[in-house]
């Protein structure tokens, strides 16, 4: 499971496309952390140009999040480092630098209504299914984006896309492509084994204590003791200091003349509307419109006239999302409806009643019953809203003037004991002492969170750490003791040591077994008689193929096994042994179902799907790999 997520995950379209990143931290919970300048440190530059630290850590969190959304409880760091989340994250972060630059080196830019479309396209910040600019300025609030951070991200998403569409615009997959794919994917064999299991070696081991010791002088990275440290906290919630924050009118007043295009209102139509489609299927097209059109006609003849639009609406309108509620569209602002539609819509008064309205959808009667003009919300009305606005800005601003006054005491401190005194007299903090932890115990705070983790475990002994800033509040972080990684005594880890030896030597004899077996199966000797030698069985798979992922009764990932399915009566041995969960593989062929031409068409628009996208990596990916062999990329390990 993990090889294959791995692979779908580390594609190249995902490496270069940052997709409105926000956006989705929004959606899945894991708000960006906010901070000025001296918040974020440098983990990267590309020809100049920085990466931001912060960046980096919202991006490695967001990765994170979704293997553990994935994975559950069984997610753990050793697999996030396997999966190697850090430099997957920097990666996109550097090939989306890159791709913007070259994207503008080639002239290609995106337009101020580009952006907007972007923006109102997206259902974090639509209301009735129309965007809704009041409810965009607060989600954005809420999460303590910056506008105009945001809308440039989406801007550099936008000219990310047109880059990747026209690198990509000549990679097409063909018939046969699509054929020979389904034929290898699709075709299953049967496999008779031999397991060679390394359980049974390891009962004539012996290993001695100068082995063990030899071996622990060797490979000491292996049996660390983690750096462990013990440090003073403090952490500030911005909501428990907004209602300290005082907001003068005067405050208010500058605000809203200084934001005034947030608060503006745009002109918004509430309308119904009855759609007659002209036949798709019909051979003779123009007479279908001619019919269409027909129809349009008479109901426009019937609403001019005096009946009841809605009741007409439910009748024959052909929109299938209207027509229920009478052709009932609601409230609606523009740039949401297509052209021709939004025009006629917004020309109308109240109550009025359009001509025929052509689209690609086909012909339309539009019904406006409420208009609103475009305007600015009066300053009363949005006060709460720009109070609420400005607290939270000065609840930043008094939490970090707080903690920096604990800082100063906290300096002063001797010892573990002065600090928990300043920690329990400490009133609107949370704050206390940690006692010695390592980075990966999750019993502790401050581990669990990358941030902090990152901050507190670069601190020597009496040195205190930037105001850490999170989505909730600020940390002030000082270290107390620090004790250094170091490779474990011998007497501590002597029987894992041995165990570690014995599983190796087990695991080697094991496997030479193996290739002893496979040599002379190659040589011709009969397959039952080889295993009995051994006293094994051979065993069977049963039918698989390809896209089962894995093997059955072995647990062999083979989606990336090619060679294991041209195995045939004429070369029925697997060339290898193949190992999985302590034990070792001898593969025979033992039949074959060939793929059958009946089941390509309802899986053909799939696997094109999925090869298209397989060239697309391909193509993106030595394009990438070009613009960084041409670029300057320094990394700066210490912020990783």
């Amino acid at each position: 499971m993990l090889e294959g997520i791995r692979k779908r995950r580390n594609s190249v379209v995902i490496l270069i496309a940052f997709a409105a990143i926000i956006v989705v931290f929004i959606f899945w919970g894991v708000g960006p952390n906010s901070g000025g300048e001296d918040a974020s440190g440098v983990v990267a530059t590309v020809d100049g140009e920085s990466i931001g630290s912060r960046d980096y850590a919202n991006l490695y969190k967001r990765e994170i999040e979704y293997y553990r959304n994935t994975f559950k409880e069984q997610f753990t760091e050793e697999m996030a480092e396997r999966l190697n989340l850090k430099k997957k994250a920097l990666d996109i972060l550097i090939n989306r630098l890159l791709a913007i630059k070259e994207a503008k080196e080639q002239g290609i830019d995106v337009t101020d209504k580009d952006v907007q479309d972007a923006i109102k396209a997206i259902p974090a910040f639509s209301s009735n299914g129309a965007f809704d600019k009041d409810l965009y300025f607060k989600v954005l609030s809420s999460n303590r984006i910056n506008p105009a951070e945001f809308e440039g991200n989406v801007e550099a998403d936008l000219i990310t896309s047109k880059i990747r569409d026209k690198v990509l615009k000549d990679v097409i997959v063909s018939e046969e492509d699509v054929r020979e794919r389904y034929f290898s994917e699709n075709r299953k064999i049967d496999l008779s084994f031999i397991a060679v299991d390394i359980s049974a070696a390891k009962g004539g081991i012996t290993v001695t204590d100068e082995e063990a010791k030899a071996y622990l002088q060797k490979n000491a990275s292996e049996f660390m003791a983690p750096a462990r440290v013990n440090a003073f906290y403090a952490f500030a919630g911005f909501n428990d200091f907004k209602g300290k924050a005082e907001v003068t009118s005067a405050e208010v007043k500058e605000y809203y003349e200084k934001n005034k295009g947030r608060f503006e209102t745009p002109a918004a139509v509430k309308a119904r509307h009855i759609l007659i489609r002209s036949d798709a299927a019909a051979a003779d097209k123009e007479k279908a419109r001619a019919e269409a059109r027909r129809k349009i006609d008479d109901i426009l003849k019937k609403v001019k006239s005096g009946s009841d639009f809605a009741t007409i609406a439910k009748k024959v309108s052909q929109d299938p999302g209207s027509a229920r509620q009478g052709g009932e569209l609601g409230w609606f602002q523009k740039g949401v409806m297509i052209k021709a539609f939004e025009e006629a819509a917004f020309a109308l008064n109240k109550n009025e009643v359009s001509g025929v309205v052509e689209t690609e959808f086909g012909y339309h009667v539009i019904k406006v019953e409420e208009k609103k003009d475009a305007g600015l919300k009066p300053v009363k009305e949005v006060e709460p809203e720009i109070k609420e606005a400005l607290a939270g800005q000065k609840a930043v601003e008094l939490a970090r003037e707080a903690l920096t006054a604990l800082d100063a005491k906290a300096a002063q401190a001797k010892g573990d004991d002065e600090l928990k005194k300043i920690a329990s007299s400490a009133k609107g903090f949370k704050a206390g002492v940690t006692g010695f932890f390592s980075e990966d115990d999750q019993g502790v705070e401050l581990a669990r969170n990358e941030q902090l983790k990152s901050a507190v475990f670069t601190l020597n002994p009496g040195e205190g750490s930037r105001i850490v800033e999170t989505e909730d509040g600020a940390y002030l972080l000082r270290a107390v003791q620090r004790q250094d990684a170091r490779v474990h005594d011998f007497k501590d880890v002597a029987s894992v040591v041995k165990g570690r030896i014995t599983e190796e030597k087990a695991g080697l004899a094991a496997r030479e077994k193996a290739v002893k077996m496979l040599d002379r199966l190659k040589a011709g000797e009969d397959m039952a008689k080889v295993a009995g030698s051994e006293n094994l069985k051979v065993a069977s798979t049963g039918y698989f193929s390809r896209t089962d992922g894995f093997m059955p009764r072995t647990g062999l990932f083979v989606g990336d096994k090619e060679t294991l399915f041209k195995l045939d009566e004429k070369s029925p041995y697997f060339p290898e042994v193949l190992s999985q969960g302590g034990r070792h593989y001898v593969l025979k062929f033992a039949g074959v179902k060939e793929a059958q031409e009946a089941g390509l068409d309802a899986k053909k628009e799939e696997i094109r799907a999925r090869v298209l996208a397989e060239k697309q990596d391909e193509v993106l990916g030595k394009w990438l790999a070009g613009l960084r062999e041409n670029a300057k990329i320094k990394i700066n390990e210490g912020e990783l």
